[in-house]
C-alpha cells in the first residue's frame, strides 16, 4: 500500500517541530486555515466532516493522497 509513502512525507515534514504539531493541532479547534502547506505535503481540512487530506507536493502515483480523521490526524503527528 502506497499511502504510507504520503505519510511519511507528513512525518517528515513535522520532524522535530513543536511548533508545526502546535499549528495542526490548534487549527482543529481554531478552525482558521482551510490549507496548511508544508515541505513535502498540503493538509486541507474539512471542518465538517472532522477530517483532513494529506496531498503530496507534486503528482506522484507512490505518493497518493491519504483522507484521515482529525483523531487519526492527531495520532499520526504524536508518534
Amino acid at each position: 500500500m502506497m499511502e504510507h509513502h504520503a505519510l511519511a512525507a507528513l512525518k517528515e515534514s513535522i520532524a522535530g517541530s513543536n511548533r508545526i504539531a502546535k499549528i495542526i493541532f490548534d487549527n482543529f479547534e481554531a478552525r482558521e486555515m482551510q490549507e496548511i502547506r508544508l515541505n513535502l505535503i498540503c493538509l486541507t481540512y474539512d471542518f465538517a466532516l472532522g477530517k483532513v487530506l494529506l496531498q503530496y507536493y507534486a503528482k506522484d502515483g507512490d505518493y497518493p493522497d491519504v483522507e484521515v480523521s482529525f483523531s487519526e490526524m492527531n495520532a499520526l503527528v504524536c508518534s
